[in-house]
């Protein structure tokens, strides 16, 4: 039997982390969150997320830096890649422009029903699972 899906939630507003986790978790997933980039090398590491939920704009760092981390993490070690959603507030076309330069997966511009965050979330782990 396989395990369960994990997700990595990085979400520097802790209401929508809160909530997004709260969705996620009871559509199944594993799912853990962070406020900041800073931990997030250690916590893929650790953890290792299905799929990772990325803010684009956190506190400490952008979120292209931190998918040059997970990148090189995954990289230099034996992690399989990992999928990346981009969510943010932008606009969308500023957001779908972002999701190309990051090689994001796809991206969701909040605010968004949590239907579709867990119902893309879905999608994107099911696709990654077969490769």
């Amino acid at each position: 039997m396989s395990r369960t899906s994990r997700v990595l939630v990085v979400e520097d507003d802790a209401a929508t982390a809160r909530v997004v986790k709260n969705a996620l978790s009871e559509a199944g997933f594993e799912v853990e969150t962070l406020d900041k980039g800073f931990r997030l090398i250690a916590t893929v590491m650790r953890f290792q997320p299905d799929l990772l939920l990325l803010d684009i704009n956190l506190p400490d760092m952008r979120g292209d830096t931190a998918m040059k981390m997970v990148r090189r993490a995954a990289s230099t070690s034996r992690l399989r890649p990992l999928p990346v959603i981009v969510i943010s507030g932008l606009p969308l076309d500023e957001l779908m422009e972002i999701q190309g330069q990051l090689g994001a997966v796809g991206c969701i511009q909040k605010p968004a029903p949590l239907e579709t965050i867990v119902d893309r979330v879905r999608q994107v782990i099911a696709i990654h699972r077969r490769d």
